[in-house]
């Protein structure tokens, strides 16, 4: 009996176990999501509608790197991802520099935008951001989370078309700058002015959550009038004497009290019935805050006691009627 190896045979079958297993390979590799810039992500949405997502991360992040690992490999993720978002990666401390229609950001800059991060507030990592089709701030998801809960927030978003917009009580019906100063002549009123610009994560949480609450929106509609005003349009404005701006000008002129001097963006500005400046306030403001300063200046309250005193007396008030 022979009792040596074949090893032709062996050979042969050894090479049709390799061809196999390359085969399996290649029907079950795992899945990836298809990473992308956000300006390609933006451009892709303005010709196939999708929403954007984006992974906000940094190289020194433990927890960007759990997500990676953990939630970014599972096939659920992966497959809703790719088919229904235009998935970004972006590193928040790259230098790398972003144009985004006719802006210009840095990393930094354009991650602190996406997640509606207040200036000289600190962005968390990992930060998760959903971006509607109209690019509006959809959601913001903070920290490392698993798969299930990502799944539920992405399938949420991307089959529930509304999802992107906080239903609207009221809107506020905005004007010009100059019908306004034409209207407080001809019915005086005090003007309220809204400055925001496109890229602004936080003048849409204004517009979202605040200029959206009925108490605010009937308060700025019925006491006064109230005015959008794009801080980098071109169009030209009229001011009450007659001379004509541009809206960055007025803008500037309106959010600051020194020539030259910077600000930043959402500012609102109250301006009496001759169109004078009265106060300025900054950044997205909540419902709860703009109410009572909104009365503090329609009803005239500023000429008899402090913002202090009066904030006090209105909580008060608000306390005893919700008893």
């Amino acid at each position: 009996m022979n009792s040596g190896f074949n090893f032709r045979s062996l050979s042969a079958k050894l090479s049709i176990v390799l061809i196999l297993a390359g085969s399996m390979n290649r029907v079950y590799a795992q899945p990836k999501v298809r990473w992308m810039k956000f300006e390609d992500a933006y451009a892709a949405t303005q010709k196939n509608p999708r929403k954007i997502f984006v992974d906000i991360y940094a190289d020194w992040c433990r927890w960007c790197k759990v997500l990676d690992r953990d939630t970014f490999s599972d096939t659920g993720v992966i497959r809703i991802l790719n088919e229904h978002y235009y998935p970004v990666k972006l590193d928040s401390e790259s230098k790398e520099m972003h144009t985004v229609g006719n802006n210009k950001f840095s990393s930094p800059e354009l991650a602190a935008t996406l997640a509606a991060v207040k200036p000289n507030e600190g962005l968390g990592l990992p930060t998760m951001v959903i971006i509607s089709e109209e690019i509006q701030l959809c959601e913001v998801i903070q920290g490392f989370r698993k798969p299930d809960f990502l799944k539920e927030r992405l399938s949420f978003f991307a089959f529930n078309k509304n999802a992107a917009q906080s239903p609207k009580k009221a809107s506020v019906k905005w004007m010009k700058f100059e019908d306004a100063v034409e209207a407080s002549r001809k019915e005086p009123r005090k003007i309220f002015v809204d400055i925001y610009a496109d890229w602004c994560g936080w003048c849409k949480v204004l517009d979202r959550d605040t200029f959206s609450d009925s108490v605010v929106a009937s308060i700025l509609n019925g006491q006064y009038y109230p005015v959008k005003l794009d801080a980098e349009s071109k169009e030209m404005q009229t001011l009450p004497d007659g001379r004509k701006i541009s809206s960055t000008e007025l803008a500037a002129n309106l959010a600051t009290s020194k020539p030259g001097e910077r600000y930043g963006l959402p500012a609102m500005v109250i301006l009496n019935e001759k169109a004078i400046v009265l106060t300025r306030i900054s950044g997205a403001q909540k419902p709860d805050f703009m109410t009572p300063a909104l009365l503090f200046f329609s009803k005239n309250h500023y000429l008899e006691k402090s913002w202090e005193t009066y904030s006090q007396e209105y909580l008060q008030q608000q306390a005893k009627q919700h008893k």
